[in-house]
């Protein structure tokens, strides 16, 4: 396909999974897999001793610890970590010095650096990287994650020399890893047992000029765009002191208006979680590559799936220097399964095949449940624990009838929900003008579907139809009937609410704006034998997030 399309599954298209965002989206991308295939599905709050054998972390609200059941077994899932990967192997993998250790016995190439504890000193830490390793180099926190802490290509001894007292101090990181700063492309691959299944390139936060609009208005351009991704929803670009100075250092403000295709980048790291783009690789990536991600996961002992950050040097091409930078455990899966450009893997799908192997030729249903209504009870605790209504397996028929004539009615719409319920059909009804309304029914009886055609027709409230237009339905479709016109008044109530939220946060960037500016104009005039000092600061400064 064309790189610069697109295409994500088709069974887990946005709607699908506009209940579940954040972090509930990898498990919620997962149980729906398995209960797809008929795998018996069990959502529980914290307080269920069923996971007292697995480490899982910020589990107050409900949606991310959850079961799948087949007649052999059951597994326990938290987030996209399956128990099948032993806490040791989470500990390690979490532990970037461990991970280190065992990547290094397997013959993975790994940065070269150490780890420091907090009870030894900056100057230490200096003679050793500047003796050792020497520069460029990177100062990371042992235990950060979304590119929490980290400092990147210090140069100088002075520049690390803040940058430790900038992570160590500053941000409360006292045990950190400082390693040699290696260039090349960012990537993030996804493996399951023996195989990759899933790759991105992560992209540092940019803008691409139209020769009209400046730096900021092309950054509100490009966060619409994001908020269009199940993923990258929760992860725009923002504007803050590190992007005024990556803007500064290349001769831009916010204010500046770039040439038409100019890329202008926004930041020096690729964290998806701070404005990156995500860019599916996986048919792109030499053998080589994937082997030394496979490797990686299988250097820590049952570690049988997770995430691979990977830097390739794009200079010792053709197959490229591959140099492992991370494990991940408990990866996000959501840009694998929903990149900016390219193509959507179907990683949930491999997770499932591995824990469930009995289920691979399995038929599945194309249906899907309403996330938000089945966690309720457990959100307002009344139950522990909660399973979801088995999924009607087998091959799912549907259609959409667009109903023409006098349709508007509520009790109409209300009585063709009841006929559909009653046939064991799932589906729903779209108003689309005065006239006219869209009725999509699902269900696994293809007799029923076409029958209930004539069923429409059948209405004793006596509607006035002057025509049914039939086509196929191909989309998923939730499980139960809903009417969307009742939920009208409460979807523009929230739409409403929401662009006030866009209104605030738009005005508060202007304001930081503002202040930055007035803080930059104060620093600068600050006593010459200062400035030097302070030039340095504010360079590392840039680089930690």
């Amino acid at each position: 396909m064309n790189q610069n399309k697109t295409e994500w599954l088709p069974d887990l298209p946005a709607e699908v999974v506009e209940g579940a965002r954040g972090h509930e989206l990898c498990p919620y991308i997962i149980a729906l897999e398995g209960w797809r295939r008929g795998l018996t599905l069990k959502w529980y709050t914290k307080e269920s001793d069923k996971f007292d054998h697995m480490k899982v972390w910020y589990v107050d609200r409900p949606g991310r610890l959850f079961s799948l059941s087949s007649a052999e077994r059951t597994h326990y899932f938290f987030r996209s970590r399956g128990d099948k990967v032993t806490n040791e192997a989470l500990e390690i993998g979490a532990d970037k010095e461990k991970s280190k250790e065992w990547l290094t016995k397997a013959g993975v190439s790994v940065p070269k650096g150490r780890r420091f504890s907090a009870e030894v000193e900056n100057r230490e830490i200096i003679e050793y990287a500047t003796q050792q390793i020497g520069f460029p180099l990177v100062v990371k926190p042992t235990d950060g994650s979304f590119g929490r802490g980290v400092v990147t290509k210090i140069e100088t001894t002075e520049e690390l020399e803040v940058a430790l007292i900038l992570v160590r101090s500053e941000l409360q990181y006292p045990d950190v890893i400082v390693e040699q700063f290696i260039p090349g492309h960012d990537y993030r691959l996804y493996v399951v047992g023996d195989k990759v299944v899933g790759a991105i390139q992560r992209i540092p936060a940019n803008v691409i000029g139209d020769g009209s609009s400046t730096v900021q208005q092309l950054i509100e351009l490009k966060n619409e765009e994001r908020k269009k991704n199940p993923r990258l929803f929760s992860c725009l670009i923002k504007i803050d002191h590190e992007m005024n100075g990556v803007l500064e250092d290349a001769g831009y403000r916010v204010t500046s208006i770039p040439k038409k295709g100019e890329v202008v980048y926004l930041s020096e790291k690729s964290n998806i979680s701070l404005g990156g783009d995500s860019i599916d690789v996986l048919d792109q990536l030499s053998d080589e590559v994937k082997k030394t991600a496979v490797k990686a996961i299988q250097a820590v002992p049952d570690l049988y799936h997770g995430g691979v950050d990977i830097i390739i040097d794009p200079s010792k091409q053709p197959e490229g220097q591959a140099i492992v930078l991370e494990l991940n455990p408990t990866s996000q899966l959501g840009s694998l399964v929903y990149p900016m450009t390219g193509k959507g893997r179907d990683v949930p799908g491999a997770i499932i095949d591995f824990y469930f192997p009995e289920s691979v030729n399995r038929d599945k249903t194309n249906l899907y449940f309403d996330f938000k209504s089945v966690l309720q009870p457990l959100v307002s605790q009344t139950a522990i624990e909660v399973e979801v209504a088995p999924a009607q397996l087998g091959k799912i028929y549907a259609k959409k009838y667009r109903v023409v004539g006098a349709v508007q009615p509520v009790a109409f719409h209300q009585w063709l929900r009841k006929r559909a319920l009653e046939m064991g059909l799932n589906g729903f009804i779209s108003n689309i003008t005065n006239e006219s309304i869209d009725v999509v029914v699902a269900g696994v009886s293809s007799d029923s579907v076409n029958q209930y055609k004539e069923i429409i027709k059948l209405d004793p409230k006596k509607v006035e139809i002057s025509e049914i237009q039939e086509e196929s339905w191909e989309k998923p479709v939730r499980i139960g009937f809903e009417i969307q016109a009742e939920l009208k008044e409460i979807i523009a109530e929230i739409a409403k609410t929401r662009k006030e939220l866009e209104s605030l946060e738009k005005k508060r960037n202007r304001v930081e704006q503002q202040y930055l500016a007035l803080q930059e104009s104060r620093i600068w005039r600050l006593t010459l034998p200062f400035r030097k000092l302070l030039d340095i600061v504010k360079k590392v400064k840039r680089k930690v997030t």
